[in-house]
């Protein structure tokens, strides 16, 4: 990140994007899918923009960022925001996340269907809860040891 600022673009949900879901795709566009499709990592805009420019060297990071939220909002990354940050990721099938506090690693947690983290007073309390979002925290294996 030496000697550039970053941008902070907010992702804005599907359905209030204002991005034309018609629009043809770019190589721009292919190249981002391209640096993120398999990442597990859920590296930041940054990340994906330093990874990118390997192959587009005069691309910008806004540009970086406007084809990051085309992609969400045709449903193929999800944003976890973490402090400021926002971490890209390709799984968006319902799953949760461990944060290391120590190394600041982002992981997957699958969930069996009978693990739900549903608080059981809400249903009997007249709310309808229709998602959520947990994050475990803590120290990974290598930072455990």
């Amino acid at each position: 990140m030496q000697g550039r600022e970053s941008l902070y673009l907010p992702i804005l949900p599907p359905e209030t994007t204002s991005v034309d879901k018609n629009r043809r795709n770019t190589k721009q566009l292919e190249v981002v899918w391209e640096a993120i499709k398999n990442e597990s990592s859920h590296p930041t805009a940054d990340q994906i923009y330093d990874k990118v420019r390997k192959e587009l060297p005069n691309i910008s990071l806004g540009t970086v960022y406007r084809n990051l939220q085309k992609l969400v909002s045709d449903g193929k990354l999800q944003v976890l925001t973490l402090g400021r940050s926002q971490h890209f990721d390709p799984l968006v099938e319902h799953h949760q996340h461990f944060i290391c506090e120590s190394c600041d690693q982002v992981y997957d947690v699958m969930l069996d269907a009978e693990e739900r983290l549903l608080p059981s007073k809400l249903p009997r309390e007249g709310f309808t809860v229709t998602s959520h979002r947990t994050a475990f925290y803590g120290r990974c294996k290598q930072c455990a040891e």
